[in-house]
């Protein structure tokens, strides 16, 4: 083989764009090997939706209802506190009322209860027994 012959086939090789081929090929499969690599990353995404989109689903479920169980619990505590606070103040008028008519009763029968002896379990008692 003779150099003209090489550098002949180099010039047609280099001037019918070989060259720009090569770098299109190279490019090209740079490319390929991303858009490979983008669809197995794309795949792995759906894989991990398709498993955890239920399990989500069902978690976000399981939350709205215990929310929608809190919110009751709440209003019958409320409920419940009101009513405790409505019978405390009933007990507090009715022992009023009972205090009141105690001290009514011992007026209208002239008892002094502050002079009067009593016994051990605190009744009215004559002197006598007392002791």
């Amino acid at each position: 083989m003779d150099w003209t012959t090489i550098i002949t086939g180099l010039t047609s090789f280099v001037a019918g764009g070989g060259i720009l081929t090569l770098v299109t090929i190279g490019v090209q499969k740079k490319k390929m090997k991303a858009g490979v690599k983008s669809d197995e990353i794309d795949n792995m995404r759906k894989a991990l939706e398709d498993f955890y989109n239920p399990l989500l689903k069902a978690q976000d479920d399981r939350i709205a209802t215990q929310n929608v169980r809190i919110a009751e619990l709440e209003t019958e505590v409320k409920t419940l506190r009101d009513e405790k606070h409505q019978m405390e103040l009933s007990y507090q008028r009715q022992i009023f009322d009972l205090q009141k008519q105690i001290t009514e009763i011992t007026r209208a029968l002239g008892i002094k209860a502050n002079k009067q002896l009593r016994n051990v379990r605190g009744q009215f008692t004559a002197e006598k027994e007392a002791k």
